[in-house]
């Protein structure tokens, strides 16, 4: 699967989607989990990356055992785009979306008895068998049974005969902090809790930083998200695991203007020009997700020049300050990289008071993703 240059021929903005890369990181992840089951998160639409071109990707070309996602909406957008490979739906699910769950043959997390025993009634009355997932809350306090709770919990899900219980599994909440004591003490309780589970079922807990810092959060699975997608909640983590960024977004500038000394640009006239200077208008804006904070004080690349932002960012369109030849046309980057050179998401999401997640997720759906590489 090869991205040509006719796929961005009209466009103004698109993500670059780096299928190489997301293979790249796949295995490097498979080699810190010492060949345990991988999990990938493909939720919030592959974390902006597109859920249905990465899910592909993985299904067919890696060969995952497993797609994770929050929501049953996301499950059946895999199963409706023809993806077999089996999905968890990890965020469980409201009593209204047991018929689609058991029809699609999705796999969830169950966290509360009611939840379960309706569940197990629609699988009876299709008479089949539903997998499902028991969570233990072993400190991050949004969902699943206290580990007091647990024993009682799956013994409740093993009496409902149309269910079948495949993991347990806890959500580490301080992962990505440079001090392990946190989580290792959510390792001590989660496997205290789960010891009465019984023979044949998978353990998993670790997330991304966890998969590639912690050996003794390791168990049976993994569950990798940002570092699949090839970055990371803190920058620290990355001497852990050298992973390739899988997205770049671009755009296309798509006015030039002159300002002459005093005049100024953008909704407010929060810039003002201190000379005679040159503006590029490029076609991106906070609709499109080129975030409002970045406004008169971060800046894209056009052929490897720093072209600083100026004035508000708009809702479509984001005037930027350039010299040289530029013109009409001209491709502009806004993250990732180009043979000229980079801006990598962290400086973005670092401008923006955020995280990386915040800023892949927030790519508008109008923004195409394009997919190169294998």
């Amino acid at each position: 699967m090869t991205m040509r240059n006719s796929d961005t021929c009209g466009r103004t903005a698109w993500a670059e989607i780096d299928l190489s890369a997301l293979g790249y990181n796949y295995n490097i992840i498979k080699k810190k989990a010492k060949n345990r089951v991988v999990i990938p998160l493909v939720k919030a639409n592959a974390y902006g990356h597109g859920l249905f071109g990465t899910s592909k990707f993985l299904s067919s070309k890696m060969k995952v055992k497993y797609l994770g996602v929050a929501r049953v909406n996301e499950g059946a957008a895999l199963r409706n785009a023809g993806i077999k490979t089996p999905v968890i739906v990890f965020n469980g699910f409201m009593k209204e979306e047991v018929k689609d769950i058991a029809g699609l043959g999705l796999e969830v997390s169950v966290f509360s008895a009611p939840q379960a025993r309706a569940l197990n009634a629609e699988a009876k009355r299709r008479r089949k068998k539903i997998n499902v997932h028991f969570k233990i809350n072993t400190g991050m306090n949004r969902l699943g049974r206290k580990p007091e709770e647990a024993e009682e919990f799956i013994k409740l899900i093993k009496s409902l005969k149309n269910l079948k219980l495949k993991s347990i599994y806890t959500h580490f909440a301080c992962s990505d902090r440079r001090n392990p004591g946190i989580t290792k003490g959510q390792v001590v309780k989660f496997l205290s809790a789960a010891a009465k589970r019984g023979k044949g079922l998978m353990l998993h807990a670790a997330s991304s930083p966890a998969i590639a810092r912690y050996p003794f959060a390791l168990f049976g699975a993994v569950r990798p998200g940002i570092m699949l997608y090839g970055s990371w909640p803190d920058r620290s983590i990355s001497r852990y695991a050298k992973v390739r960024p899988v997205m770049t977004l671009k755009t296309r500038v798509v006015n030039v203007i002159k300002l002459k000394k005093g005049e100024c640009v953008s909704y407010g006239w929060t810039y003002r020009a201190k000379k005679n200077e040159k503006i590029a208008i490029i076609g991106i804006g906070y609709g499109d997700g080129f975030r409002r904070e970045l406004s008169n004080k971060w800046y894209v690349k056009i052929r490897g020049i720093k072209a600083p932002v100026a004035g508000r960012v708009c809702m479509d369109l984001t005037a930027v300050r350039v010299r040289g030849n530029v013109k009409v046309g001209d491709e502009v980057l806004v993250f990732g990289k180009d043979r000229y050179g980079s801006i990598p998401v962290e400086d973005v999401a670092d401008a923006c008071k955020t995280i990386p997640y915040e800023i892949f997720t927030g790519i508008s759906e109008r923004v195409p993703r394009l997919y190169k590489g294998r």
